[in-house]
Parts: structure tokens; C-alpha cells; sequence
């Protein structure tokens, strides 16, 4: 599932393995579609390619959670690139996504954090990757004198984007919790799509929380 996760917004490649390198070499660099998918990733935080996301938590065994009511989302610092280039109405559906989700379990999403127990802030990460995988060309069929067979690969070139949620303590200013979903990303997702992979991008990334008592 994804609040972040991504069917392949992939350009697959079919390249013979002597010639690998120097298709490789022509690959680096920005491609020019990157900057829209930062867009479709804030949209729908990342649709998965599987129905299921890489998640990963961890929190400060000494602080005590039981207390916790009371959360309040701060603004984004728009430090990274995804941060700069999404929208104010993109964010404002991210933080109703994470609110609807706190709420459903049972939490208070305030505005005022002065009456906050503990402060949600959020990130996005982009980072483009290769996945290369090699096969035999020759092997689904036979032919008498065509010559050893000749192994093929395939590039697949996309981008992959990590969501990050800190709970933060008010009194310390330090995170005590961090959770962190990963996916492919999925260009131009539709409205419905997206906003039903907020949702389920929300209750992955959160999903940790409360942690368990040590």
C-alpha cells in the first residue's frame, strides 16, 4: 500500500550487454521529466507499484508516549527540492490526510501549539535509481548454427521517493519518533487515485505509532 507508495514511472531500455556501458554513460544526469514527478509524488505521495510499502520506525525508548493527545503539524521548511516545488494545496492535502488519520486513532489535531503534546513535521526525498537485470536472448527457443547465445539487459531507469514523519517533543525541540514509508513514483496520478493513496500513505507511515512500551 502506500501517505505515503509506485508502478514504475520507468523508461525500460534494451540494451546487448557489450554495449551496456556506453548506454549507461548517456543515462546520467537529471532527465527532464523528473521535476513533474516530484508533482505527482506530493499528489499521491507515492502510488506503489505492490499493494505493499517499505516502512521503517524508530523513537526515544525514553520518552513516554502514554501522555500524548494532543498533536499539532507544523509548516514545511521546503528545504528539498520536492518541498520547493509542490504546491500550498498540495501540502494543505498531505496535512488533512495525516490529520483524518491521527483523528481516526483517536488523537486531537490542534492548531494552536501551544496546546500541543507533541509537533508533526513531515519531508519528502527524491533520489533517482537503475535497476539492471540480465537474461539470455536465446533462451526461449532453439536455432541449429545461429551461434552462441547472446545474453540481453534491460536498464529501468525511475525515481523513488521516501516519505518522513518526525514527532517532535515541544520541551526538547528534538524528534522522539520517526517514521519513514519508500516507493517508486507514479507520474500523473488521478484525483481519486491520489487522494485514496494520501490515505492509505497516511495510515502506512503512522501506522508505528504509539510505539510499543519497552
Amino acid at each position: 500500500m502506500v501517505l505515503l507508495a509506485v508502478a514504475s514511472a520507468s523508461r525500460a531500455l534494451k540494451l546487448r550487454a557489450l554495449g551496456m556501458g556506453k548506454h549507461l554513460g548517456r543515462l546520467s544526469g537529471r532527465r527532464p521529466w523528473a521535476l513533474p514527478l516530484l508533482t505527482a509524488f506530493a499528489l499521491g505521495l507515492g502510488g506503489c507499484a505492490t499493494p505493499s510499502m517499505d516502512v521503517s520506525s524508530d523513537f526515544d525508548q525514553a520518552y513516554d508516549f502514554s501522555g500524548v493527545e494532543r498533536i499539532a503539524i507544523l509548516p514545511i521548511d521546503r528545504t528539498t527540492a520536492a518541498e520547493r516545488f509542490i504546491s500550498d494545496m498540495q501540502v494543505g492535502r498531505i496535512n488533512a490526510a495525516l490529520s483524518a488519520e491521527l483523528t481516526g486513532r483517536g488523537f486531537s489535531v490542534v492548531e494552536d501549539r501551544a496546546d500541543a503534546d507533541l509537533y508533526l513535521a513531515w519531508h519528502l526525498v527524491t533520489r533517482e535509481k537503475t535497476d539492471i537485470r540480465s537474461y539470455n536472448a536465446a533462451s526461449t527457443y532453439q536455432c541449429w548454427r545461429c551461434g552462441p547465445p547472446v545474453s540481453d539487459v534491460s536498464v529501468y531507469q525511475y525515481t523513488q521517493g521516501s516519505f518522513i514523519v518526525d514527532l517532535i517533543d515541544p520541551v526538547r525541540n528534538r524528534s522522539v519518533w520517526r517514521s519513514t514509508i519508500q516507493s517508486r513514483l507514479e507520474p500523473n496520478p488521478g484525483p481519486d487515485k491520489a487522494a485514496q493513496r494520501r490515505a492509505a500513505a497516511a495510515e502506512a507511515v503512522l501506522a508505528p505509532f504509539p510505539p510499543a512500551a519497552p
